[in-house]
């Protein structure tokens, strides 16, 4: 938050939280950047009666000087007579809520944004048992951050970038959240699997059943076992599809791939996602080519080698190009 904006917008929702309007813009501005939610927890939880930093922490005279500061520094527009002009007196809390801001901003150098625990992968996978005993397991290339307090007030896990699968210890008292660029999924005890691309967002289930929506929208829809919804950015329309027992989608984690008579253009896009290459069929007569096999954690020279001898056909590799003819 830099400006006296940022700050009404959550107040407002803090001091009337059932209000539309004010839902609305404050979703609007926590999707202006990533770390607006994370200020906005920690101003609610606040508000709500959590104790501050220890002051040792932090220099809170300081901080109010520095607010008083920068409310003064506000320009004023000169030329234009001022019409209708009223002046509202803050609350005490109000107040108070402007200098949260501050002590908030504070944490940022020492303990990333709003003291959230961020995990990151890069070439390899991991996983890790969150606090109320359900299990995150990450692709390569991911980032997920969840808030201090998880498994008490709320089970809230955001996915930054990257791919993650959940196995949700259930929980009827708390649902778990996941919240991914325009994305947001809901589930009490599953497992699913949540992607978030550049092209938008894919949410698939294996077990229980899940509530994927769009945020600030009533448009959702209720995944049961073997559906993936895609929810493209800047979209509205949410479009299913139903996998086959056999599906690739968990391969990354399972580290097998398993084709069962799937045509060659499906058996590419797997590919393509599992070794992160780009692959060209030049012959586009060779698409409808079906494949039966398993490839239990190959490397892609050994299957390609295996896909060539078992459908005839010409492959070459190069880097991360492979071409089909």
């Amino acid at each position: 938050m830099n400006n006296q904006t940022d700050i009404d917008i959550v107040v407002r929702y803090l001091e009337d939280p059932e209000n539309e309007q004010f839902k609305q813009q404050l979703n609007e501005w926590m999707q202006q950047d990533a770390g607006n939610l994370d200020i906005f927890l920690d101003m609610k939880a606040m508000w709500h009666g959590d104790p501050l930093p220890a002051p040792s922490t932090f220099d809170t005279d300081g901080k109010w000087q520095e607010l008083n500061t920068m409310l003064d520094k506000v320009p004023v527009a000169m030329p234009a007579p001022l019409v209708n002009t009223r002046v509202v007196k803050m609350n005490r809390r109000y107040w108070w809520a402007a200098a949260a801001v501050l002590l908030i901003a504070g944490t940022w150098t020492w303990m990333g944004p709003g003291g959230y625990k961020t995990y990151a992968t890069d070439m390899q996978q991991d996983s890790l048992r969150l606090p109320d005993g359900s299990m995150l397991y990450l692709n390569a290339h991911t980032q997920v951050r969840y808030a201090r307090g998880f498994g008490k007030a709320n089970r809230l896990v955001k996915i930054d970038k990257g791919e993650a699968f959940f196995d949700v210890k259930k929980n009827d008292a708390l649902p778990f959240i996941v919240n991914a660029p325009e994305v947001e999924v809901q589930v009490l005890g599953t497992a699913f699997n949540v992607k978030a691309a550049n092209s938008g967002v894919k949410v698939f289930v294996q077990s229980g059943k899940v509530s994927a929506a769009y945020k600030g929208t009533e448009k959702k829809v209720i995944l049961t076992p073997g559906v993936e919804a895609s929810l493209k950015h800047n979209g509205n329309a949410i479009d299913t599809r139903i996998h086959k027992k056999n599906n690739n989608i968990l391969a990354w984690k399972t580290r097998t791939l398993t084709f069962d008579d799937t045509p060659l253009n499906e058996v590419v896009d797997a590919l393509e996602d599992f070794y992160n290459v780009q692959i060209t069929i030049s012959n586009q007569q060779l698409a409808d080519k079906k494949l039966l096999a398993t490839f239990p954690n190959m490397s892609l020279d050994e299957v390609l080698d295996i896909m060539r001898k078992t459908l005839q056909i010409n492959v070459t590799h190069k880097n991360d190009l492979v071409d089909i003819y």
